[in-house]
């Protein structure tokens, strides 16, 4: 009996298992007749680029699931042919959706309309969870997504970009859309050890999908960031591409570069997928930050649709708030602090239009302070409620209005990478220099499309060449150098900051002759705005020199920096700036520097700066003064 039903089985299963097999193997033929695996599709799919040195290509993911070939993340060929192979294999009853058509649907879905797999010998799959999760999705539109720089936060000071879907219908919130992003695992590493680690690649990065008001209240609300949302015209097809690839990519680690394979980087590789003609990723060779990827993604054709402004929490209070009288103004302070109830005199003397505006005002300033664990819970719930209450009670419609969309968006403003052309003079000789920084935004350049008061130059090299010793050397390499000075305002507290790291040469003793060193300096402070123009500022610094010249090859320093800040015309900028550091540890000496610079817009993507130093170390004082031609790219 036994044997019987064996027999009956083989008759029954063997012929199709050889179809199967035997159709298998004319599609491997078929793609290599077409040669499919140097298709730029397939090695879309499989994020296949160019090895920097050498031949070949190799997969920027890394981890092994993605691969159904050993040796898949080097070789498209063996991926293309094991990849076939597996989608004609045996169904797992106990679980299906393990199955390669079910984990791999784009590349199914592509190698299908390619090859044109017979139906009746490709196992049948639902590929339920798939299914649930593209119809839980609701796929129609896709919004590209630009919160703005947040200097606070090493992984976000250059900006950040995700792509929201958006279900159909012409009344539904955004807000209940999904956002697809990239990130560094947040788990890992944070502070300055998450940018060692990420220049280094040793960060793990992860694509996710999470509900878009999840994004808007991180971003928005906590961070202070104003979003750019840019519609993509994109097809639902095109769409469905990218979720299809979305899907394989989950739980996938890539290692996390900062400065190339970043957040927005990996972006593009969906967009690439998702339309087939696009080659965005190919753009950025070396590196990339957000801004720029939003740019070539505006540029592709026929792709860009309606823009649209989302103002943080902060801007809007700022515009609200710049709406009211200074007898408002106080009164909304007092409310949300709690130094005045809803039943003040003053309150009430308000026409019912302003009262209600003050009473929403000072909700909306109280809730603020409350996200920024300003005002604890146990004061500012109570105080809500009052003053949900009295609004309330104030029968008319009065919204507060959000703040208009600035003039020039973060796209149109200044490319990110910088060439500078310099001549100068210092004391009793000349020279010529030449200066490089990939990116993005220092105090003096143009701020529009750009944070305000908020500066981050990153590795920007300084060659210079001078006639009085005719030697090329480098002058300069900044690793990092971050300057914020926000102003402190009664309505909202900000800390003036700096931090710069780097190569720079320096005085190590009274003669003239300057060394390359290892530098570092930060410091903390305060700005206060003299006008809408101008601003002030002050702040404590520390500096350290590290040098085999000096005592235990370490000096440390300490002193005051003062500085103005002033928009003169909207195309001309002064930065007047005296720092003065005293090394007491291992180097008895006290450096001094005035600083005036102007810098005068040509266009967009052009300037001229004029500056005038007077530095070095104390009694030996050097005057310095330079043209420089600024060229952004």
């Amino acid at each position: 009996m036994i044997f019987r039903w064996l027999f009956i089985s083989l008759i029954l299963s063997s012929p199709c298992s050889a179809i199967a097999s035997d159709h298998s193997s004319d599609l491997i033929e078929k793609a290599q007749q077409l040669r499919l695996a140097s298709d730029p599709q397939w090695l879309k799919l499989l994020h296949y680029y160019p090895n920097m040195f050498g031949t070949g290509v190799t997969s920027q993911a890394d981890d092994p699931r993605f691969f159904n070939a050993k040796d898949g993340k080097t070789n498209p060929q063996t991926e293309l042919t094991e990849t076939i192979r597996q989608f004609f294999s045996i169904v797992d009853k106990e679980n299906p959706e393990q199955h390669p058509q079910c984990r791999f649907p784009a590349r199914f879905r592509w190698l299908d309309s390619q090859l044109s797999f017979d139906k009746h010998q490709v196992p049948s799959l639902t590929c339920l969870k798939f299914k649930n999760w593209i119809k839980d999705i609701k796929p129609h539109r896709a919004t590209l997504v630009f919160p703005a720089a947040y200097i606070n936060n090493p992984s976000t000071m250059f900006g950040h970009t995700f792509i929201r879907i958006d279900p159909p219908g012409k009344n539904i919130s955004p807000l209940t859309s999904y956002a697809i992003s990239y990130a560094a695992a947040s788990t890992e590493f944070t502070g300055p050890l998450f940018a060692i680690k990420s220049l280094a690649g040793g960060q793990a990065g992860y694509f996710s999908i999470q509900p878009y008001y999840e994004k808007v209240n991180e971003y928005s609300e906590l961070e202070n960031r104003d979003i750019w949302e840019y519609d993509l015209n994109l097809t639902p097809d095109e769409i469905h591409n990218m979720l299809a690839h979305l899907w394989e990519l989950q739980q996938i680690r890539f290692d996390y570069y900062f400065l190339d394979e970043n957040c927005s980087y990996q972006l593009l590789g969906l967009l690439d997928v998702a339309r087939s003609d696009l080659n965005l990723i190919a753009q950025f060779p070396y590196d990339v930050i957000p801004i720029d990827t939003v740019r070539s993604i505006l540029n592709a054709p026929n792709i860009l649709g309606q823009v649209h402004y989302r103002p943080s929490s902060r801007s809007n209070l700022s515009y609200q708030l710049a709406k009211t009288s200074e007898q408002e103004h106080q009164l909304v302070h007092d409310l949300a602090f709690g130094r005045a109830d809803t039943d003040d005199a003053v309150l009430n003397e308000l026409t019912a239009e302003r009262r209600a505006y003050v009473l929403s005002l000072a909700h909306e300033y109280l809730q603020y302070k409350y996200r920024r664990r300003i005002i604890p819970r146990t004061d500012s719930a109570p105080r809500s409620l009052s003053l949900l209450k009295a609004r309330s009670e104030v029968d008319l419609t009065v919204p507060l209005p959000p703040a208009p969309q600035p003039e020039t968006r973060p796209d149109q403003g200044h490319y990110s990478a910088r060439m500078i052309y310099g001549i100068g003079r210092n004391s009793d000789h000349n020279y010529a220099e030449l200066t490089w920084r990939p990116a993005y935004h220092d105090l003096l350049d143009n701020d529009e499309g750009h944070v305000s008061g908020a500066q981050i130059n990153f590795l920007e090299t300084q060659i210079r060449f001078d006639d009085k010793n005719h030697k090329l050397q480098l002058e300069q390499l900044t690793l990092i150098d971050i300057y914020s000075v926000t102003p402190h305002t009664r309505d909202f507290s900000a800390l003036s900051w700096k931090f710069d790291t780097g190569f720079e040469r320096v005085h190590l003793d009274n003669s003239q002759k300057r060394k390359l060193a290892y530098t570092l300096n930060t410091g903390a402070g305060r700005t206060w705005s003299i006008s809408e123009k101008m601003r002030v500022f002050a702040l404590a610094e520390g500096s350290a020199l590290l040098h085999r010249r000096l005592d235990n090859n370490l000096a440390l320093g300490a002193g005051p920096a003062l500085g103005l800040l002033w928009q003169v015309q909207p195309g001309w900028k002064i930065w007047l700036n005296s720092h003065y550091q005293r090394y007491g540890i291992n180097l008895h000496l006290t450096y001094i520097e005035h600083n005036l610079s102007q810098s005068f817009k040509i266009d967009k993507n052009s300037a001229l700066r004029l500056e005038l130093k007077r530095q070095g170390i104390e009694k030996h004082l050097q005057n310095d003064v330079m043209l420089n031609f600024h060229w952004y790219y």
